[in-house]
């Protein structure tokens, strides 16, 4: 077994791995709740960048169904995004599995 084979292809994996988490931030998804009434867009680092709610839901009698779809939009989104995550470092990495990294 060559050492310093393994030493370069170590140095390959760490460097497929910096670089897919820079471009994390790239990834968007976009998950809903109620039909649509509330939308949650979300990059790759479970960062919420947008949310929608339609406006025929907001009433103030019904605040408490909006947080709830809220929650559910944006729980909805992170997990997309989580997955969406897990398959670019996956990519990246060519499929070798990385303790501590992805799914």
């Amino acid at each position: 077994m060559d050492i310093q084979y393994l030493m370069r292809q170590a140095r390959k994996l760490e460097k497929a791995m910096a670089d897919a988490r820079e471009t994390l931030g790239e990834l968007a998804v976009e998950a809903d709740a109620g039909g649509g009434l509330v939308k949650v867009a979300m990059n790759g680092r479970c960062e919420v960048t947008r949310i929608t709610i339609d406006p025929k839901i907001i009433d103030p009698a019904e605040r408490g169904m909006l947080e709830d779809l809220v929650a559910a939009a944006v729980n909805a989104a992170v997990e997309k995004a989580r997955a969406a995550a897990d398959a670019h470092i996956q990519k990246a990495t060519g499929g070798i599995k990385v303790p501590g990294i992805g799914g």
